[in-house]
């Protein structure tokens, strides 16, 4: 057996059921061998596949470090890492930043349909290995704001600002 991840990220999930909310994923500590290493405080997608590459882990000495989603487990109570190593500092989290966006940037963004205004993202649904399937959007035409989920794929598209009614 190889010591090395698969090409799968995160390909060691211990995660009940097929999908998970971003939102969910923040609320789980970072730990090493159950000791609280940090929180994540923002979850960092590919800018142009909309897959999740990591998480900026506020760690307990107040620095902010990249965790690359291929080195963690995600379980129902944690995301587990096997080393303190596998948090990034510095430019390497800065690196990271430049190459991608950050989902804290694109909530509130206007989401679109096939041409058409479907709502402000509030968050998005990945799959086991990273992938986000689906975007959370609150819609904003009714007499209400509704949130749904609509299926991500090529007809959909994320602004890259905030829209001006969020």
């Amino acid at each position: 057996m190889s010591e090395f991840p698969t090409n799968r990220p995160g390909n060691d999930r211990d995660v009940a059921g097929e999908q998970l909310s971003a939102q969910s994923l923040l609320r789980r500590p970072v730990r090493l061998g159950g000791i609280r290493l940090g929180h994540p405080a923002d979850v960092l997608l590919d800018a142009e596949s909309l897959r999740v590459v990591g998480l900026e882990v506020a760690c307990g000495d107040d620095e902010r470090r990249f965790l690359p989603l291929a080195a963690a487990r995600v379980h129902d109570d944690e995301i587990a890492v096997h080393s303190a190593l596998m948090l990034l500092e510095g430019d390497d989290l800065s690196f990271y930043r430049r190459r991608g966006r950050m989902l804290s940037a694109m909530r509130g963004c206007s989401v679109s349909h096939a041409g058409r205004h479907v709502g402000i993202l509030r968050d998005v649904v990945l799959d086991l290995d990273g992938a986000v399937s689906m975007l959370e959007v609150e819609t904003t035409g009714g007499p209400a704001p509704v949130r749904i989920r609509v299926p991500l794929d090529a007809t959909v598209a994320v602004e890259q600002a905030p829209a001006s009614a969020a």
